[in-house]
């Protein structure tokens, strides 16, 4: 059965909604690590260190959030996308790993596609199971809800 995850839209700081929804691609920051395809958490927490300085828990959000995006998200799950009263809503496809943007300009390497089945619908018109798992501060988060009591209308 397919998981339900909610991603924020500013992957290295910048505003990619937009691009999300036109390139259908979902992605994170964090350049500079590399590929990380077929790593363990161990070299993941390592690269963090060695190229952020990251410790503590800046260090285990940053290792969370990664780690889901490129491990526990599966093709065919669902992804959640707000931006302002905005929701779309797609289907999820594999890690790929876009070395020409693994900079720290463009900051846009770790990358999924993603076929989009509801774009910018107000999100007033989702249950509340749908709220909550927007309202999560994380950049991503597995929600806790399966797919049909969110009723998403996919």
């Amino acid at each position: 059965m397919a998981h339900v995850f909610q991603m924020k839209t500013k992957p290295h700081g910048f505003q990619r909604y937009d691009e999300f929804i036109r390139d259908q691609v979902i992605g994170i920051g964090w350049p500079l690590i590399g590929n990380l395809n077929g790593i363990s958490k161990d070299e993941l927490r390592e690269r963090l260190r060695n190229v952020y300085h990251y410790s503590g828990a800046k260090l285990g959000n940053a290792l969370g959030a990664i780690w889901t995006f490129v491990h526990t998200m599966e093709q065919g799950d669902v992804v959640l996308v707000r931006h302002g009263a905005w929701l779309s809503i797609g289907i999820i496809g594999p890690y790929r790993y876009v070395k020409h943007l693994d900079n720290d300009i463009d900051g846009f390497c770790h990358q999924r596609s993603v076929e989009w089945k509801i774009i910018n619908e107000n999100v007033r018109l989702y249950n509340e199971k749908v709220h909550e798992t927007l309202r999560s501060p994380g950049v991503v988060t597995k929600s806790k809800y399966p797919v049909h009591e969110l009723q998403l209308g996919i």
